[in-house]
């Protein structure tokens, strides 16, 4: 008598825990799945090609919001230019420039991005949008064509160079 009634609150506890917690573990299961996949997607299967335009996206999204911390991280400590500008100097220029500016929009057009060994070239047009302090409707814009040159690091990829070359549109 025992034995069955002892079978039968085990039965009982049994199917309320699969009714109650096999959900939960399956949602649970189906959730790290997703993200396990996302991370595969974000992290493993991306090309260089793509990685490099995820940091000229970044870098753009920086100076447009002022985030001069994000812009900087993008940025290789050895950079240098044609005009003989470091690293500071470029942060300091984006900083003068925000200062100026209420609204800055950058779209970048025509981009081609071309990987050789661990550094990257990207040519693009930038159009930029801006919109001074204090003006009430005037914006001005300005396009120009522009090579980024990249290097992977253990970090990813940084600038290490840019040049705004009066490329000929091809």
């Amino acid at each position: 008598c025992s034995s069955d009634l002892l079978a039968l609150l085990a039965g009982f506890f049994v199917t309320d825990f699969l009714k109650t917690q096999v959900p939960q573990v399956v949602c649970g299961l189906g959730l790290l799945l997703l993200v396990l996949g996302w991370f595969v997607r974000q992290y493993v299967v991306v090309t260089d090609e793509q990685r490099v335009k995820r940091v000229l996206s970044s870098m753009t999204r920086a100076v447009e919001t002022g985030n001069l911390l994000k812009l900087e991280d993008k940025i290789a400590q050895d950079y240098t230019d044609e005009f003989g500008f470091d690293k500071s100097t470029i942060i300091g220029g984006v900083r003068q420039f925000r200062a100026q500016h209420d609204a800055v929009l950058i779209l970048i057009t025509e981009l081609s991005v071309e990987i050789v060994g661990d550094e990257a070239h990207a040519v693009f047009i930038a159009k930029i949008l801006t919109k001074a302090k204090g003006a009430l409707s005037d914006a001005e814009m300005r396009a120009d064509r522009f090579r980024l040159t990249f290097r992977r690091t253990d970090a990813g990829w940084k600038m290490t160079r840019a040049e705004s070359p009066q490329l000929k549109f091809e």
